[in-house]
């Protein structure tokens, strides 16, 4: 996997006191041994730091319907109108792949409304249990005329961590529907059908943001709540 002009790159940095402060930045330009990346922003306040030359970073990224790090070091600033900064690069070989397991099924609730391509039934909007590359669980309402194998339209609300709302249309098929037996609601499992990666680029982003925060969360709790 190489790195590509334009790819979104979220920089972690962990701090002296245990905790993982993320930064969001654009890659402007890729040679053998550095990558040119914009001046990074911290997804908290959208500010922009100081970093000292030499600052190590895990560059997290998606590309292509996967999730990819490596490891990294700021060089220095560039010159020039645009501000930019120069990271070290050990190449394709120091990239590392996220295991899809790792990340693609996350817990969230968004909004999302399901049409009957055929109009087998009426349209509802309701909100997810959790979503990944593959679907989504949605919670159904009462008195649904929702069917297993029923083809189904989706508009889907997705909340980046950079602030952006991505609103997707999508095709899916209902694999499945079941009673929780916590909750005792109804639920339905929607497989996505893509025509391509591009399509499911966004969620798998999202879901890759989303185990980041999961993950800073965890040490943000251990750090407050030390063993003895």
């Amino acid at each position: 996997m190489e790195l590509k002009a334009g790819a979104t790159l979220i920089l972690e940095q962990k701090e002296r006191s245990g905790q993982v402060r993320r930064y969001r930045c654009r890659i402007m330009d890729v040679a053998p041994d550095a990558v040119t990346i914009d001046y990074p922003v911290d997804e908290k306040d959208d500010r922009t730091p100081v970093f000292m030359n030499g600052t190590p970073f895990t560059a997290n990224y998606v590309e292509n319907g996967g999730a990819y790090c490596f490891k990294t070091v700021f060089l220095h600033r560039v010159a020039g109108k645009i501000p930019m900064m120069l990271l070290k690069y050990g190449g394709a070989d120091s990239i590392e792949k996220i295991q899809r397991r790792n990340f693609v099924r996350v817990e969230a609730n968004l909004d999302i409304a399901v049409h009957s391509v055929n109009g087998g039934f009426r349209p509802f909007s309701t909100l997810t249990s959790d979503i990944g590359g593959g679907g989504t669980l949605i919670n159904v309402p009462e008195h649904h005329e929702i069917h297993e194998e029923d083809e189904v339209d989706i508009w889907l609300c997705l909340p980046m961590a950079s602030g952006e709302n991505i609103y997707q249309k999508l095709e899916g098929k209902v694999v499945r529907i079941f009673t929780d037996k916590k909750t005792r609601t109804e639920r339905a499992s929607i497989q996505f059908k893509f025509s391509g990666d591009r399509e499911r680029q966004p969620i798998i982003r999202f879901c890759f943001e989303k185990q980041l925060e999961e993950r800073k969360k965890l040490i943000d709790w251990e750090m407050n709540h030390p063993h003895g």
